[in-house]
């Protein structure tokens, strides 16, 4: 699979941007020319990264921001809507790196081998992040207590329907490195910690 990185996001052209809608949803790339039109089905990762403002110091402990609030919003706006809401999860970056000891890479790739073993045992064709809509209804199954969780977050957030997709397949995606075949309220509220920005 390729993976494709953009640095500094917000600061690629808008043409370039919205060109991304249909290939981040749809996994089909179309390229027209003069009289004839050609649809290629993708797959690709695809990771992006910006700074939270033009200077790069808003939420910095040790640098001032010199940035005005017209331009921070300037620059945040430069992304649509429709874009951000096609980025599977969010995360902010701290300038204070934990002295946490973590997993190995070898235990890392022992869960997602597991993780990676339940999604072919439950019959799917594809990883849990490339689930269509119909089937991430069928795969993604919630405990009740989830399921109100969602509603309730769906409410209070204005969660968009692809939104809420997105949700439920990280949180399959967090309860198979659980082993668990259920989602569990708890695998729900940290897919939801992935969707704030």
């Amino acid at each position: 699979m390729v993976c494709f990185f953009f640095d500094e996001f917000p600061n690629f052209s808008k043409a370039v941007l919205e060109s991304l809608r249909e290939p981040l949803e749809d996994h089909r790339v179309l390229i027209s020319r003069v009289n004839t039109k050609i649809s290629y089905a993708t797959k690709f990762l695809f990771a992006a990264a910006q700074n939270p403002c033009p200077c790069g110091n808003l939420f910095s402990q040790t640098h001032e921001c010199r940035c005005s609030e017209v331009e921070i919003n300037r620059y945040k706006n430069r992304i649509s809507e429709p874009i951000m809401d096609r980025i599977d999860l969010y995360i902010q970056m701290s300038e204070e790196h934990s002295k946490e000891s973590g997993l190995s890479s070898k235990e890392m790739f022992a869960h997602i081998l597991e993780a990676f073993k339940m999604q072919k045992q439950r019959g799917q064709k594809e990883l849990n992040g490339k689930l269509n809509e119909h089937d991430t209804l069928h795969f993604c199954t919630l405990s009740d207590e989830a399921q109100e969780r969602l509603e309730m977050a769906q409410n209070h957030l204005g969660l968009s329907q692809r939104s809420v997709h997105k949700v439920l397949r990280m949180a399959r995606t967090i309860a198979d490195v659980a082993q668990s075949e259920l989602i569990h309220q708890e695998h729900l509220l940290e897919a939801l910690s992935f969707r704030k920005r």
